[in-house]
């Protein structure tokens, strides 16, 4: 899928992942290839992000909003 998570000042991810692993205020989520659509607060702490050659990273984020487009492309909003 095609992740970009963006805070205020700068372009934190813009990439291809595997998954998305992420805190919304209903509870934690798995996004995946071909996702149903869903737009969602975000709580933190952090978002973890499995990359395609199956590296993993933490982006801290406090808060936000998640939107996970059809098409297999989510685009979320962080502070």
């Amino acid at each position: 899928m095609k992740l970009s998570i963006y805070s205020l000042q700068q372009t934190l991810y813009d990439g291809e992942a595997e998954k998305l692993i992420c805190q919304t205020a209903q509870g934690q989520i798995t996004v995946l290839d071909h996702h149903i659509p869903l737009v969602s607060s975000l709580i933190g702490p952090a978002i973890e992000v499995v990359r395609k050659d199956g590296g993993r990273e933490k982006i801290e984020a406090a808060s936000g909003f998640i939107e996970v487009r059809s098409g297999s492309e989510v685009v979320m909003l962080v502070n």
